[in-house]
């Protein structure tokens, strides 16, 4: 708890004291319920509804915060006593709410841990064996593709879907993307004259953040080499960004904005991904399956999505998910696990696999979602066929994370902005990152 206090010390400074264990006006007890998606809110809401039902002494009331205020409120609400009782929790964060004692453990003596996807409960349990977290829903990485501009290129979505990539040449994706790409003279990336510093529309967008492990950006390309970034997952004692495939991606992917195939950092940073595609801005984009509602909702343009490129061991991507934490100073700790409990079962994936805005943790409810996306119109076999391969890395997780982070990010957006030479750049890197493993308690 003392490392939690040094940590967020100043963020508190100036928060008032509040109680939890609030009541409504005829006696219920009140669980604050906090999560950072907006889409999400409404399906959680048939949960709670459905919850109350069943439970009538309790209230649930679900909180929205953005992801860029979510992490830091959360913090103030630990040190401040305004915590939210229950709050959903990512693979990135919760190790450090573990070590500084502000989440509970949950139990799973009365769990089916195997209706759950192989892999995701594991990863929230610590390393000696205490559960965090049960899952609530899954994801995977794909590409998202404007079919209209792939069809105006002389492509068709079946060549992008069996597209091939390499480090050295980018195999017949990096061909793809680069007649993708058009500057403002209308010369595209394949023709004799492009621009690559006056380009009007990129052939693939990218989202600059989370460079560490490179959810949506190089871990899919990487992994397709055979790349592991740690000597075990979860709770890897070793990095491996010393490792000449990581390298090789990294550089390839450095490549594709000098020839003005992809935006530059700055120019990432500044369109943002999704925002880029859905302005026209850039032909095809890498993101995970929790959005697939903001890019399909795309206004006049036949959106689709494609696999990530088969490199030399197929088709990859990083496999993720979400759990639901409690707060360790909940005054209503009964009442929070058993709204956790409901989070992770049958009963409430069921609702959300129904409402497809995202994809259930369990097995048997994730044909409702695919279902209701046909139903409207929309083929998500390339997020599903990552787990019918069995072609997926899962999120990295070991001691030490937000540390790391400050080492990684920033060593790899200078990479990106520069010439230097990556195996340099990433042997000094990955020695810096495992001396923090070394001191990691």
């Amino acid at each position: 708890m003392k490392r939690l206090l040094i940590i967020v010390a100043l963020l508190a400074a100036g928060c008032g004291s509040s109680s939890t264990g609030a009541r409504t006006a005829d006696g219920k007890v009140l669980l604050r319920y906090q999560l950072w998606d907006t889409n999400q809110k409404p399906v959680y809401q048939k949960c709670a509804d459905k919850f109350e039902q069943a439970n009538p002494n309790i209230k649930i009331q679900i909180e929205n915060k953005n992801w860029g205020d979510y992490w830091s409120g959360l913090a103030r609400g630990f040190i401040a006593d305004t915590a939210p009782d229950v709050f959903t929790d990512h693979l990135g964060k919760y190790p450090q709410f573990a070590q500084s004692e502000v989440i509970e453990t949950v139990s799973t003596r009365a769990v089916n841990m195997d209706q759950y996807l192989p892999g995701l409960a594991k990863l929230w349990q610590s390393p000696d064996g205490r559960q965090y977290g049960l899952p609530k829903d899954w994801d995977t990485v794909a590409l998202i593709v404007n079919e209209d501009m792939l069809t105006k290129a002389g492509l068709t979505k079946a060549q992008l879907d069996s597209a091939t990539w390499n480090p050295s040449d980018g195999g017949s994706f990096e061909q793809m993307v680069a007649k993708l790409s058009v500057d403002n003279n209308g010369k595209r990336g394949d023709q004799p004259g492009f621009d690559p510093s006056n380009v009007k529309v990129y052939g693939l967008a990218f989202d600059p953040g989370g460079l560490t492990y490179g959810q949506t950006t190089w871990a899919g390309f990487a992994a397709s080499l055979g790349f592991k970034l740690l000597d075990k997952n979860p709770w890897g004692t070793k990095y491996n960004y010393a490792d000449p495939a990581f390298a090789q991606t990294f550089t390839w992917w450095r490549d594709m904005i000098h020839k003005g195939f992809m935006p530059s950092l700055e120019q990432a940073r500044t369109l943002g991904q999704s925002a880029a595609f859905q302005s026209g801005k850039a032909a095809l984009a890498i993101d995970g399956d929790w959005t697939i509602g903001t890019y399909s909702a795309t206004k006049g343009v036949k959106v689709g999505y494609s696999p990530q490129p088969a490199g030399p061991k197929g088709s990859w991507s990083m496999y993720n998910g979400l759990a639901d934490a409690i707060w360790v100073g909940s005054k209503h700790k009964p009442e929070a696990r058993k709204w956790v409990d409901f989070l992770a079962s049958k009963d409430c994936q069921s609702i959300v696999g129904t409402e497809a805005v995202v994809f259930p943790a369990i097995k048997s409810e994730i044909p409702k979602a695919v279902a209701k996306h046909e139903k409207d119109g929309i083929d998500v076999s390339a997020f599903t066929s990552y787990i019918d391969s069995g072609n997926t890395v899962l999120y990295p997780i070991t001691d030490k994370a937000p540390q790391i982070n400050l080492i990684v990010q920033p060593t790899l957006e200078e990479f990106l902005n520069g010439n230097d030479d990556a195996a340099t750049v990433f042997k000094k890197m990955n020695s810096q990152v495992n001396n923090q493993l070394k001191y990691a308690k």
